[in-house]
């Protein structure tokens, strides 16, 4: 008999909970589990949902993934293929996801990034979604396609893991940018322009970063950063508009808290040549004022 793929899903908000009925489509047995259990009727154990799993994906925020990770890394089996949706980079360590990743997990542990266009609330309304499969192994690429139907998941494989990584920071910190400008009621016309200088600046800052430039081009970077910049569903968009309104962040997401760190890689001679990202770090850590930063760079 054919073995059944067992995958699992560490996380059960709207994208974790998304992702698994997705997957459930192929027929793989899918469990969850979450540390609020009122979210998991009937939760199994962490360690009968971790040791079961062919595929155990991370779908949490950046912020709590080690913390997340931690009591799993004893539970894993060493076949087990371990993908993660989070986007960031951890505060205290400066480390990018598939760094973090490595950071923990056993050593020779399978790590694949996804990364791409997933809005949770389209996902779910079998709009589609579009993401970069981050790894260099062809056998798991294999096992992600064979979970993901084309209907559901357009998947593209990248093998520089490293590139999606950063290219899926960059796209949540200048998808704030797009938020702010709506906030503005910026024409499409400012907003093209913005865009268009936002993608010369990831090119840039990928370059400093010794990643793939071409990646921006991906789904992981400009495929996302369209999908978040623009929809009502992101955080990332929804932060930029409150930041005109109220002037502070009232809320965690994936850019804002990545933007402190990424500042401190790139180091103030390449922060010089990056007006936009200088802009909005003025904004978010020092509170200048939103309209009158982006005016400035407007008019230039």
């Amino acid at each position: 008999m054919k073995h059944q793929i067992h995958a699992s899903f560490i996380g059960a908000g709207e994208i974790g909970s998304a992702l698994a009925a997705l997957v459930s489509h192929s027929g793989a047995h899918v469990e969850q589990w979450d540390a609020d259990t009122s979210k998991v009727p009937n939760q199994k154990s962490l360690a009968e949902v971790v040791t079961s799993a062919d595929v155990l994906f991370f779908c949490v925020p950046s912020w709590i993934l080690r913390k997340a990770m931690e009591p799993i890394k004893l539970l894993l089996n060493k076949k087990t293929i371990c993908v993660f949706v989070s986007k960031g980079i951890e505060e205290k360590t400066n480390l990018f996801i598939h760094d973090l990743a490595k950071d923990i997990l056993p050593r020779g542990q399978s790590v694949v990034l996804l990364s791409g266009p997933m809005l949770a609330e389209e996902l779910v309304d079998g709009h589609g979604g579009a993401a970069c499969v981050g790894t260099k192994s062809l056998s798991d690429l294999k096992m992600i396609e064979h979970l993901f139907s084309c209907d559901d998941l357009h998947l593209t494989h990248a093998p520089d893991v490293k590139s999606v990584a950063v290219a899926a920071v960059l796209k949540n910190v200048y998808a704030i940018t797009l938020g702010i400008a709506a906030g503005l009621n910026w024409g499409d016309n400012r907003k093209g322009w913005l865009c268009s200088e936002a993608i010369q600046e990831m090119i840039m800052i990928m370059n400093a970063l010794k990643a793939d430039p071409s990646y921006v081009l991906s789904q992981a970077g400009i495929g996302d950063f369209i999908a978040t910049g623009m929809s009502q569903y992101s955080s990332n968009q929804t932060l930029g508009r409150e930041l005109v309104e109220k002037s502070h962040c009232e809320r965690k997401s994936e850019g804002c808290q990545a933007l402190p760190s990424l500042v401190k890689k790139l180091g103030v001679k390449n922060m010089k040549s990056l007006p936009i990202l200088s802009a909005l770090h003025r904004i978010i850590e020092k509170g200048t004022n939103a309209k009158s930063e982006f005016e400035t760079l407007f008019c230039g």
